[in-house]
């Protein structure tokens, strides 16, 4: 038989296995709300059903992360806007023109930049660059885009700075940027070999080492 308080266990559960779906697919089919809308939503309902008192869910937010983030997003808009990202990527893809050194590029130049900036950013300003690059030279672009979606995230891995799902880990357990960086940067480097050797072997037109043509 159902109690009161198993079926409101019932509901907190169904509520949390809803809102970390929903943040998961970044959208509530039929609602018009990203991932913060659904974060608040998914809070609020919690507090009204009693699985976090509003003293506690106070107490979870951390000043400290809100600040930092804040303030890494100021700073990563202000270098997009001054175009320093497409400066770099360019710049990097300027060292070679074949299909594979292509590739090669953008997974370690996207990858670094996202170590020390915020990926999303990266991800956004890398991708128009990336389609008017293969456009250029007649290439696939899936392949590199592929590259660039696992290189940002990847890439963000190995520092505190790289995204904020890091910056929140650094925050609450107190673990130094050099500390985290000395620990996850050899699994982030080998992510981002392993995802070259992937992307080489389902895309054969990117084995070729000569310089595509001049668009």
């Amino acid at each position: 038989m159902t109690t009161p308080a198993n079926l409101l266990t019932l509901v907190q559960g169904l509520v949390l296995a809803i809102s970390y779906l929903s943040l998961a697919l970044g959208y509530v089919p039929g609602l018009r709300m990203n991932r913060a809308t659904i974060a608040l939503v998914s809070a609020a309902v919690l507090v009204a059903l009693g699985t976090l008192s509003l003293d506690a869910a106070w107490a979870a937010i951390d000043a400290n992360t809100i600040v930092f983030l804040l303030s890494m997003m100021v700073v990563n808009a202000y270098l997009s806007y001054a175009g320093f990202f497409q400066l770099a990527l360019v710049q990097l893809l300027r060292l070679t023109r074949s299909p594979l050194g292509l590739l090669v590029l953008l997974t370690v130049g996207t990858g670094a930049l996202s170590a020390v900036f915020l990926n999303d950013t990266l991800a956004l300003v890398s991708t128009p660059l990336t389609l008017q690059l293969t456009r250029a030279l007649k290439l696939n672009p899936v392949p590199y885009l592929l590259a660039i979606a696992g290189a940002t995230n990847l890439g963000s891995l190995a520092t505190l700075s790289g995204n904020p799902q890091n910056i929140l880990v650094g925050s609450f357990s107190g673990i130094g940027y050099l500390a985290f960086a000395q620990a996850l940067l050899p699994v982030a480097l080998l992510g981002l070999v392993l995802q070259v050797g992937l992307l080489w072997w389902l895309y054969p037109e990117l084995r070729s080492l000569a310089p595509c043509p001049s668009p």
